[in-house]
């Protein structure tokens, strides 16, 4: 049987975790310390790391957050049998870019550094499965499995920071993952 959060300790959870989203946005997840999170979310420091544990448990939490407030839905909606399967590939990867790659940058760019990396790999394996079904209902004659780790290594926080400070605007970045995963569902064998 699961244990219930106390009412004051999943208020401080959530509190922690919104100013700390903040307090990255605003300064960089670099350049924001354990204590500036603890003081503007008005806990101790104490409080902070036994939710968390350390750093990259925190970065983990909010990141954890971020995906799991998108990923049932976007699963189901890459599984939707009423809609073609090169939509629902397209749609759930431009979803991964706006909903996850975009806004959970600076968050993906620690973790995928971090000794934490390998607790999203299971994550990481539901959207593969998923998008590797859907790409073999759109194309059975090409490795499935291969094309969707392909799809999901491109929109990388580190890549597409690379592109962007070459002088690629977002916009031209997620237009050109698109462009490649309609070019895997369409090209000839």
């Amino acid at each position: 049987m699961a244990v219930r959060e106390r009412a004051d300790a999943a208020h401080n959870r959530r509190k922690i975790l919104v100013t700390a989203q903040q307090l990255f946005r605003d300064g960089g997840v670099d350049h924001v310390s354990m204590e500036d999170i603890a003081e503007a979310a008005g806990v101790g420091k104490g409080t902070l790391f036994r939710r968390f544990g350390n750093r990259e448990g925190l970065i983990g939490a909010l990141f954890d957050q971020l995906t799991e407030d998108w990923q049932a839905g976007a699963l189901d909606r890459l599984a939707d049998p009423d809609a073609p399967a090169r939509e629902r590939v397209l749609r759930f990867v431009g979803e991964l870019f706006d909903d996850i790659v975009l806004p959970g940058g600076p968050l993906l760019r620690a973790l995928e550094n971090s000794s934490r990396s390998h607790a999203n790999v299971g994550r990481y394996l539901l959207w593969h499965d998923g998008l590797a079904r859907a790409i073999t209902e759109a194309r059975p004659d090409v490795d499935a499995e291969f094309m969707a780790h392909a799809i999901l290594g491109v929109p990388r926080a580190e890549f597409v920071d690379l592109l962007v400070g070459t002088g690629m605007s977002t916009e031209a970045v997620r237009a050109g993952v698109l462009a490649l995963t309609d070019a895997v569902l369409t090209a000839p064998a």
